[in-house]
């Protein structure tokens, strides 16, 4: 780089017919960043409003920021905003929001994608430790193996399975994706109409204003609670950075066809019985997570219900295509397909490419016991005895939430 060269200038990589810029804050990349969400393909979790939302409610994080804009001679053609945080000694590199997301992707141009072979890539990713100050590895999650029509161009990396897959799905003009038969379509209508029967009047509503917002938020909190202590699992929404990110994000949405964060909530009378929270990248919805009432509503398929109310207003909304997230539940293979996610590690230094092998070896294990039956439901009580064994006395003080980044 030129001496005389401001620190985030784009300057070239050599071996590939790009120039890079790594900036040390998300703020600094915006303009770049926005840029490339109106012209590029990304997944909703590479979103600027999404990560920005994410990240304040992560006050407490130390990881480092390294937004790497990647040039070429029409402009910015790709982006991959990536924090670098101390793992066992080593600085690992990951997307920002990794852990929490249910896709890594390169936010990218079409056009520009076919440049980022192997060989490219890896000299890129050699170019942002440098500039970054330095990582031993890059770690990727959950790569699709394409989004929007696009293939993904971070699959040119060696990679494995994922321990869990991702469903999703085309949504048609008329709030389909075909996959319901006629005897689980006449279910879900029967289930509706005898919860009207019984509770009231069954409406999905989207929450646009603050106090809609907050109901639903709080509807969401409580049923995930109730269902969380069922299963036997930590409940990382209750955690304080992650209750300040869903209202960071959903902050985002009155006003908004595309916010970070849309809730909405499936009403029978006065009763919120399910919540949907999900988020868009361009004419794609991902559902991040959902919610439903425990008790004798729970026995007329909520989610069946949610969902079919929710794709009509989708698609009048321009979405044509939707995923339901990560990992095996049967109620999503009624809206979606099952496909495989992919995991990746490049090691920029002996330690780093140790470490991203025992990385990928742990992703693997855990891949092999979840699916495995006998394996996983020995993992499932384990993990709830643990639970259970950390959960406060009656009378003694909650602990904090701990930080997940």
């Amino acid at each position: 780089m030129p001496s005389n060269a401001s620190p985030d200038a784009p300057h070239d990589v050599a071996g590939t017919p790009f120039r890079l810029a790594v900036h040390d804050s998300i703020e600094a990349a915006e303009t770049p960043w926005r840029a490339l969400e109106r012209t590029g393909v990304l997944t909703p979790y590479q979103r600027y409003d999404w990560i920005t939302a994410l990240r304040a409610g992560r006050k407490r994080h130390r990881d480092r920021c390294a937004v790497a804009v990647v040039h070429d001679a029409a402009g910015p053609a790709a982006l991959l905003p990536l924090a670098i945080g101390r793992r066992f000694g080593l600085r690992v590199a990951a997307i920002i929001g990794s852990d929490v997301a249910n896709a890594d992707w390169l936010i990218v141009r079409q056009d520009a994608a076919p440049h980022f072979t192997a060989a490219v890539l890896a000299r890129l990713v050699a170019a942002i430790g440098q500039e970054a100050g330095g990582f031993d590895v890059l770690v990727l999650a959950n790569l699709p193996p394409s989004w929007q029509g696009l293939a993904n161009p971070l699959l040119a990396i060696p990679h494995q399975p994922a321990p869990d897959p991702l469903y999703l799905a085309p949504v048609s003009p008329a709030g389909e994706t075909g996959r319901l038969s006629a005897r689980q379509r006449r279910n879900i209508l029967r289930g509706k109409r005898r919860l009207e029967e019984t509770v009231g009047p069954v409406t999905l509503r989207r929450a646009d204003g603050a106090g809609e917002i907050a109901a639903v938020h709080a509807a969401f909190l409580a049923q995930r609670a109730a269902r969380f202590a069922q299963m036997g699992v930590p409940n990382v929404f209750a955690e304080d950075w992650c209750i300040a990110f869903f209202r960071n994000a959903a902050a985002t949405a009155p006003g908004s066809e595309r916010p970070a964060m849309r809730l909405h909530a499936l009403w029978a009378g006065d009763s919120i019985l399910a919540t949907s929270c999900g988020t868009c990248a361009g004419p794609h919805y991902s559902q991040y997570i959902n919610s439903t009432a425990s008790g004798p509503a729970a026995r007329y398929s909520l989610i069946g219900i949610l969902m079919h109310e929710l794709l009509p207003e989708l698609a009048a909304a321009g979405i044509t295509s939707i995923d339901m997230g990560l990992g095996d539940f049967p109620y999503k293979a009624d809206w979606t397909d099952r496909q495989d996610a992919y995991d990746a590690a490049i090691g920029l230094t002996p330690a780093g490419r140790l470490a991203g092998a025992a990385i990928m070896g742990l992703r693997a294990l855990k891949r092999r016991i979840k699916h495995n039956p006998r394996l996983f439901g020995a993992f499932k009580r384990v993990r709830a005895l643990a639970v259970a064994a950390r959960r406060p006395r009656a009378g003694a003080p909650e602990q904090p939430g701990g930080e997940a980044e």
